[in-house]
């Protein structure tokens, strides 16, 4: 199943989903279930709503996708969007145990992970694979996937061919407590959010042996430096 996106960005998709939430409580008198609803986004999201971790991680206001995603969730829980391919309870206890090993830290194809995970619940874009458990209550599941736009340059014509790279994962969430606690981001994720040294400060646990060594290393030549330590804050 695909949902239509009808907003430029993530603010005008967070806009269309909450008045949508609004509506449709409104019309079944259910007013309390959206202010719910609502409150427990910005608890979940922070005071921005839903838009603002999507634009801090990638400093990118074309989120409409994933916003659209989260809205997804809310529609379906209150009985507003039915889904299929639900996964079931045995089948989702085995796929969200082994989330970490299948996409931390690697690149991994839309196509990969449509393999690995089964086709999705709900397809939001061509590029958010959203997972649905039997058990509402269990939360979603969400495999973010993006396209670089790359050019060439033709040698011998004095131009550039645009295109677009294949869609890789960069993130996969889970919908939780909060966002950061439910979020695993790929090799592309990680290089897209902190750029290619981003193992330095952002190896993680799973980082390494060897390769944490250097980091520590690294930022301890790093801190050395007083070109760096003055544009550190409180310096």
């Amino acid at each position: 199943m695909r949902t239509g996106m009808h907003a430029a960005t993530g603010s005008e998709m967070q806009l269309v989903g909450r008045q949508l939430l609004m509506d449709l409580c409104f019309l079944d008198d259910r007013d309390g279930d959206a202010e719910r609803e609502w409150s427990r986004l910005l608890q979940v999201y922070g005071k921005r709503g839903v838009v603002g971790p999507f634009e801090a991680m990638f400093r990118s206001g074309r989120c409409q996708a994933e916003v659209a995603s989260v809205f997804a969730e809310v529609f379906h829980r209150l009985g507003y969007l039915p889904v299929g391919n639900l996964v079931s309870a045995g089948r989702w206890q085995e796929v969200t145990a082994g989330l970490r090993g299948w996409f931390g830290d690697r690149d991994v194809t839309q196509d990969e992970a449509r393999g690995l995970l089964g086709e999705p619940s709900l397809l939001v874009d061509r590029r958010v694979l959203c997972y649905a458990p039997s058990d509402p209550a269990a939360g979603w599941l969400f495999i973010d996937c993006h396209a670089e736009q790359v050019r060439r340059y033709d040698v011998g014509r004095g131009t550039y061919t645009a295109g677009s790279s294949e869609l890789l994962v960069r993130s996969v969430r889970r919908s939780g407590q909060d966002f950061e606690s439910g979020l695993i981001l790929t090799l592309y994720g990680k290089t897209l959010r902190w750029g290619p040294g981003w193992w330095i400060d952002h190896g993680g646990q799973d980082q390494p042996a060897d390769q944490a060594a250097i980091a520590a290393q690294l930022r301890e030549i790093r801190d050395a430096d007083p070109s760096e330590s003055l544009r550190r804050p409180g310096s």
